[in-house]
């Protein structure tokens, strides 16, 4: 500093702080106060087994479905209204749509999380491809599969947080028990089924969703014969990824399942209490 030059002392005013006080107080709620939500929802099962019907059941109309594998071509009846998903880009214009625009759904269903894992793992070795032309192409590196989750759990959250019910559905996979066991104390399995998605993908989709189900049909007697009857397994299990947030202790699984029973079942409970 220049010989003669006066210092300058620097104090932080209260002018200059911020008032935590009235962040925190801005900030701070609690369940109670917080303006009801519909619940976020994952649901897998092996093939045919009713997820693009329970993406349906919040009402034509009610629900927005995005459909990668053309499973609602044949639901003339009923009649969704359905995005066909043809790339991996048109999911940012769906996502502005509904956050952006003027509609009337108050759900969105994304049928077909394992279809579009293989979108995004598509689309990242594509722009790869392009910028490297050196690169063998349609061969997969380790580091798309890194690269492809991260989109998958943008996108992902990107959903959750729009003002709407959000249903995925996903494929099921089978795994080694050991792959999947989190404790010494749970019970031994061979298998378990999980959500057909890589690992990573898989968790974060587990973390956000309000309800891991599993969707299944079993054979029972009716009127003199046996007829199928879908369930949506809920319970906690040392076999199935599934389990629910909730103040209420939900049935073990759910009879002809639908989206807006599950979530009045959320908010209200069983009818017996």
């Amino acid at each position: 500093m220049p010989t003669g030059t006066p210092r300058v002392a620097v104090t932080r005013t209260t002018a200059n702080r911020k008032d935590y006080a009235a962040i925190a107080a801005a900030k701070i709620t609690q369940p109670s106060k917080v303006p009801t939500r519909l619940p976020t929802i994952l649901v897998y099962s092996r093939n045919k087994k009713g997820k693009t019907r329970f993406c349906m059941s919040p009402g034509q109309g009610n629900v927005l479905i995005i459909d990668p594998e053309r499973g609602t071509d044949e639901y003339i009846t009923r009649d969704p209204h359905v995005w066909h998903l043809t790339s991996w880009e048109e999911l940012d214009d769906i996502y502005k749509y509904l956050r952006h625009t003027k509609h009337t759904y108050s759900w969105v269903a994304l049928d077909g999380l394992t279809r579009m894992s293989n979108m995004s793992l598509r689309y990242v070795m594509a722009q790869a491809e392009e910028h490297d032309l050196n690169r063998r192409p349609g061969m997969v590196q380790q580091r798309d599969y890194g690269k492809a989750g991260e989109l998958m759990k943008g996108m992902l959250y990107n959903f959750r947080n729009l003002e709407m019910g959000v249903i995925y559905t996903a494929h099921e996979r089978q795994i080694d028990g050991s792959e999947f066991s989190e404790d010494d104390d749970v019970e031994d399995t061979t298998v378990q089924y999980v959500a057909d998605l890589p690992k990573g993908v898989r968790a974060a989709v587990n973390g956000i969703v309000d309800v891991i189900g599993r969707l299944y049909v079993v054979k029972v007697d009716k009127d003199d014969k046996q007829v199928p009857q879908r369930r949506l397994w809920l319970e906690p299990s040392a076999i199935y990824d599934t389990g629910c947030r909730s103040d209420y202790t939900l049935p073990q699984y759910l009879t002809n399942p639908t989206a807006t029973k599950l979530a009045k079942l959320m908010k209200e409970g069983p009818a017996n209490g």
